[in-house]
């Protein structure tokens, strides 16, 4: 993997970006060191794909539709007096 200077790339941005998008990948350096990782991007993975191949999304295990209740629901009890209903079961 190639490297170049975060100079290079803010003098020369098309021309890096247009590498990258050629399939090339670049390092980035600050003061020399490893900053960055320009990468070409994978149209074939899509982003929920790769959060669950990284363990950071678990698919539902019932895929289906979300069932609503049926009918309108009741305006006249007031959010604050459920929640504080519900902590008071947890108690």
């Amino acid at each position: 993997m190639d490297s170049i200077p975060v100079r290079e790339l803010n003098q020369h941005t098309s021309a890096v970006l247009a590498r990258v998008a050629n399939g090339e990948s670049l390092e980035i350096t600050v003061s020399g060191q490893p900053a960055a990782r320009l990468v070409p991007i994978d149209d074939n993975t899509s982003i929920r794909a790769d959060l669950i191949r990284r363990g950071r999304l678990i698919p539902a295990s019932n895929p289906g539709p979300l069932v609503l209740p049926a009918g309108e629901p009741d305006l006249s009890v007031d959010s604050t007096d459920i929640v504080s209903d519900l902590r008071e079961e947890r108690l």
